[in-house]
């Protein structure tokens, strides 16, 4: 319990401090070559998986706020839990 409550208050603070959401972009379809033929593959075209990119999460001072407030509250009751042994 204690290290879920620490990843998540990290991650809620993590948010607050860069302003950045992590955002899932859906894998590209190959495409086939312009020119003739050739043997080698480009690097887009092996490059074609899902990725996560990094978008700006748009937050006001009173959201970044209470993110880190929110996050930082729930890394100390994680550092609790961890204490007393549960």
């Amino acid at each position: 319990m204690s290290l879920v409550l620490l990843a998540i208050g990290a991650v809620l603070v993590l948010v607050a401090m860069f302003n950045r959401l992590p955002r899932y972009v859906p894998p590209r379809t190959a495409r086939a070559p312009a020119r003739g033929g050739t043997a080698t593959r480009t690097r887009a075209e092996t490059a074609a998986g899902p990725r996560l990119r990094l978008a700006p999460a748009r937050l006001t001072e009173q959201g970044r706020a209470l993110l880190t407030t929110l996050g930082g509250s729930a890394m100390i009751v994680a550092f609790f839990l961890a204490l007393s042994g549960h």
